[in-house]
């Protein structure tokens, strides 16, 4: 009888796959405090990169978890690498391909860059693989890797400047999907979600700062914003 070989899945590397503004990956060693040595389940219903999320996974804590964002295209996008990572990085690798082709900081890459752009906000028929390979494009390319939408949902952030990107990282995203297995996603809002917390569940509650003044104002996650 042959043998059964068991894979084993190491996920102490795993991290956020887009940049978000408003992440705490570098407060995780104060937050680390906060943190409850046990709970049932775990949600993050504010859940952008997801930095919290990932820093508990990749601590070698299980648990379930439900997570969840307002904004449908993060969402669609955590489906993706969650459900079929490979296509992810095969269209990815693609990009990373053609935008590597011009000489940085170039006219012609940043032409690349707005061809990207494009392709995100006029085709309204793509697949879920391309709406998650557009997104993490443009957030590894775009200036400082914001997020940020018009009143008709278009992407308007300019290119960055970046003299060599990692814009299709597939060891990461691979344990990123490894990560999702068994979580519960879902594009909804924060307080549909924690209605289904329990006494004993952890939930990390992590929303857009209030604007301190017009010059640091920026709640343009979704192209309806956010407001009190």
């Amino acid at each position: 009888m042959p043998s059964i070989v068991t894979a084993f899945v190491d996920l102490r590397d795993v991290h956020p796959f887009v940049k978000w503004a408003g992440g705490k990956g570098q407060l995780l060693s104060e937050l680390d405090k906060l943190i409850p040595s046990q709970f049932n389940r775990y949600f993050e219903p504010f859940l952008g990169g997801g930095a919290m999320f990932f820093h508990l996974v990749s601590g070698g804590m299980k648990f379930n978890s439900y997570l969840s964002d307002i904004n449908g295209e993060l969402i669609t996008t955590y489906t993706a690498v969650k459900d079929n990572v490979k296509e992810v990085i095969r269209v990815l690798q693609t990009y990373e391909t053609e935008y590597k082709r011009y000489p940085s900081y170039s006219k012609e890459q940043q032409e690349y860059y707005f061809q990207l752009r494009n392709a995100r906000n006029n085709i309204k028929s793509r697949s879920v693989v391309e709406i998650a390979a557009l997104l993490i494009a443009l957030n590894k390319t775009c200036f400082n890797g914001l997020y940020r939408v018009n009143r008709r949902g278009e992407f308007n952030v300019p290119p960055g400047e970046y003299k060599n990107p990692l814009i299709c990282d597939s060891s990461n995203l691979e344990n990123v999907s490894n990560a999702l297995t068994g979580a519960t996603i879902l594009a909804d809002d924060y307080r549909n979600v924690t209605q289904n917390a329990q006494k004993g569940d952890f939930i990390y509650l992590d929303p857009p700062y209030q604007p301190l003044n017009n010059t640091s104002y920026f709640t343009a996650y979704t192209s309806n914003g956010f407001g009190l």
